[in-house]
């Protein structure tokens, strides 16, 4: 499981108690760099592409909302992958507007794949 960043959970806080409307996640990065996921990542360590979300987020659950991501095989061709993030537009995109980074083993692209990712958030009440 991912877990929400920092920022996440601040802005979380904000949208859920004022009508701030740039903090939604609206983007998904990929990126080179490794090391473990935490909540004080604001940031991929290495980012290499970032996409807009594809389509409207599926909140066809209760307390979840799935975001997907797709890349062509251009985008992908001879990167190698380890982490992802969900990201936010408007006032801090591009610099520490992470809601969440996930790290991962390697993954080699060789120009022939294409890489779709759905990057789930369940809000857990507690």
């Amino acid at each position: 499981m991912c877990p929400v960043t920092n920022f996440g959970a601040q802005a979380l806080a904000w949208r859920m108690g004022s009508p701030l409307n740039n903090l939604w996640i609206s983007q998904l990065a990929m990126g080179s760099g490794s090391g473990t996921a935490l909540v004080t990542n604001v940031t991929l360590v290495s980012e290499r592409d970032r996409n807009e979300i594809t389509g409207s987020p599926d909140f066809s659950t209760a307390r979840k909302v799935i975001f997907t991501g797709d890349f062509n095989s251009v985008e992908m061709s001879g990167t190698q992958l380890r982490e992802f993030g969900l990201f936010t537009t408007g006032l801090g995109a591009n610099v520490g507007s992470s809601w969440l980074r996930e790290a991962f083993g390697s993954i080699i692209f060789d120009g022939t794949n294409e890489l779709q990712v759905q990057a789930t958030i369940d809000l857990i009440p507690g």
